[in-house]
């Protein structure tokens, strides 16, 4: 597998506890909505897809 999926669901779990967490704090959502539970999974799987496609870095030679 080329990419860092590890890092991606890192990345997207904390990206998502943040904006749940955001939007509890702002009011926007209830701390029983479906949604503060749903958006850090949802955005701990988009992270690992994006992880996993991100190139290694640069190729070396042809």
């Amino acid at each position: 597998m080329r990419g860092r999926p590890i890092l991606g669901a890192v990345s997207g779990l904390f990206l998502g506890l943040f904006v749940a967490f955001d939007l509890l704090m702002f009011g926007v959502i209830a701390s029983d909505s479906p949604l503060f539970v749903l958006l850090p999974v949802a955005l701990l799987a988009v992270g690992i897809v994006l992880g996993a496609a991100a190139p290694l870095g640069r190729r070396r030679g042809p």
